[in-house]
């Protein structure tokens, strides 16, 4: 008798911890969420986690494949396994490649996307098919609109058939999801791959024509930005980083990449910007509040 009532008291104190953790971990979870940006070191190609002031979260690529798990473990508790939105800027393999792994792994509730196809390519097939079925809202970016989440407005200024924009319809680094993102006094350019035609048809459409002797270009002006195509010679113009005037120049590149980035000739424009350079080839994951 008395050793089951020593059994049926361990149970007890087993059970009761177990629900305190559960509860804790609750009230962790709808107390203490914060706005927070995070580029994720990812080798050659770009992820960032935006989290928001409601809780909700935004995965903006994946990288390649499935390394972005392990980020994502790290970077979330281990009981929440639901990620609000996805978006891949587009389908290059550097940037949606891993998408394939989140959707096998957490519960998206939305997945934006830019509409373009690659049904040649038998890995592209497999994430269109992982995207059909997810279950999750699918959103196409296709013209400029405005999504609110919490206190932060992202603003999608690209893919827009109406710019000026002169380049083949199978240009996947010239139709990236570009967006501004802003949270209070906190503002962000996410770019994609985007390359210089690209750049130069936003600052055409969204910059006064004064803005060339000047550095005013409120559209795009942003304190951080997550410079174009891993810091590419390709991307990056001068006028481009001068009306955007950021503080933090953040490039996402593997270490010792086989193309070269991020280009030198690129550094130096963005050094004369007057921006801080940040790089996750050096610095590993880069948290932005």
């Amino acid at each position: 008798m008395l050793k089951s009532k020593k059994i049926l008291l361990a149970a007890s104190i087993v059970l009761i911890t177990s629900l305190g953790l559960v509860l804790y971990f609750l009230y962790k979870q709808n107390t203490q969420h914060k706005f927070q940006v995070t580029f994720f070191d990812i080798g050659q190609g770009d992820a960032a986690l935006i989290q928001f002031g409601n809780g909700q979260k935004m995965l903006v690529d994946c990288g390649a494949d499935k390394k972005i798990l392990a980020k994502l473990g790290r970077a979330l508790p281990f009981y929440d396994r639901n990620i609000d939105f996805l978006l891949a800027t587009h389908p290059d393999l550097d940037h949606y490649g891993g998408c394939v792994d989140v959707l096998k792994n957490y519960k998206v509730k939305e997945i934006i996307i830019n509409g373009h196809k690659k049904e040649y390519d038998a890995y592209w097939r497999t994430w269109d098919e992982a995207v059909k079925n997810e279950g999750a809202n699918i959103k196409i970016i296709n013209s400029p609109e405005v999504l609110i989440i919490a206190s932060s407005t992202l603003e999608f200024l690209s893919p827009d058939s109406s710019l000026d924009l002169d380049v083949a319809s199978d240009d996947n680094n010239n139709y990236s999801i570009v967006f501004r993102l802003k949270n209070q006094e906190k503002s962000f350019l996410f770019t994609g791959d985007m390359e210089i035609p690209l750049e130069n048809a936003l600052m055409k459409k969204y910059c006064s024509p004064t803005s060339s002797s000047t550095s005013v270009c409120p559209a795009l002006e942003s304190k951080v930005l997550k410079v174009g195509h891993h810091g590419s010679d390709s991307s990056s113009g001068e006028d481009f980083l001068r009306l955007v005037s950021p503080e933090k120049a953040v490039i996402s590149s593997g270490k010792n990449n086989k193309y070269g980035h991020p280009s030198l000739r690129v550094l130096r424009k963005a050094e004369r910007s007057g921006a801080e350079i940040l790089r996750t080839d050096t610095l590993g994951d880069i948290i932005k509040y």
